[in-house]
């Protein structure tokens, strides 16, 4: 398969020969990396591994990352021929391609009042790490809330998404960490992302379900209790409720209405064995 990052929209372009993937859009969301294959230790020890090839390829990016946007084009192409590589790397190379690819953060892009923060190479970025768990877990956690870009709020909700796109174990709690965030469209983001876990064991993703539950309830409650709409309640949870909702009916495969009819479904069944229970 062959990715095409869009160098306009930070968007991943999938080619197999022929599809495309979504637009970006103010929450971003892109199609999952393929379930990770898992090799024994004698397959792993057979793949080529500090190849000259991917060293080249990281030189090469961190000298167009470094020519202040005037070379983010070709950076762009460097990262999606280096997403093709990663699938076949050792870990030393792995673990390499990471830690180039975030150094794209440390580069300083241009922000103005008119066209908001110049996200294309970040963003294109943040969607390949997506696609490079679990090596990208522990730094891309780090990028999130990072002083120099959490006013990014497009970006960060995009790094909160690929940790998610992962589906990474370790990804999880972090993720369950940004539930109750202070920005809104941060604990959207990660509420969606946790909708990825849904091949976790059942202990596991009932573990998720009552984090997620708990954020919905909270944020219904913030909101019956604003009655003349002197907070921002009713605007976090229009803005989280859906994606919610939906991680929620991924983890479960059960459908109901209400953050209370969720809460009493849940009451009712979280001892039960989901996968014997009739929807």
């Amino acid at each position: 398969m062959r990715y095409l990052l869009n160098a306009s929209s930070g968007a991943i372009l999938l080619f197999a020969p022929f599809l495309c993937g979504p637009t970006y859009a103010s929450v971003v969301s892109f199609p999952d990396p393929p379930s990770a294959v898992v090799q024994d230790e004698e397959e792993e020890e057979e793949i080529p591994d500090k190849r000259e090839e991917v060293k080249k390829l990281l030189t090469d990016l961190k000298g167009q990352i470094r020519k202040r946007g005037l070379e983010d084009k070709d950076a762009i192409g460097t990262i999606e021929t280096l997403m093709g590589e990663f699938e076949n790397s050792g870990p030393k190379d792995r673990k390499s391609i990471v830690k180039g690819l975030v150094e794209v953060y440390k580069q300083k892009r241009g922000y103005s009042d008119e066209e908001g923060y110049d996200n294309k190479l970040y963003l294109a970025t943040a969607v390949a790490l997506g696609f490079m768990g679990p090596e990208c877990v522990k730094p891309v956690s780090k990028l999130i809330g990072d002083k120099k870009h959490r006013a990014n709020l497009a970006l960060q909700a995009r790094l909160v998404q690929s940790l998610g796109n992962t589906k990474a174990e370790d990804a999880v709690k972090p993720l369950l960490d940004l539930l109750g965030y202070k920005e809104y469209q941060i604990e959207q983001a990660a509420a969606q992302a946790l909708g990825n876990f849904t091949e976790l064991k059942e202990k596991a993703r009932k573990m998720i379900f009552k984090e997620v539950l708990q954020a919905l309830m909270s944020a219904y409650s913030a909101k019956e209790d604003d009655i003349n709409g002197e907070t921002d309640a009713g605007k976090r949870y229009d803005a989280v409720s859906s994606s919610m909702v939906t991680t929620l009916q991924a983890l479960s495969g059960h459908e109901e209405g209400t953050p209370p009819e969720w809460q009493t479904w849940w009451n009712k069944n979280k001892r039960a064995d989901w996968s014997e229970l009739d929807d």
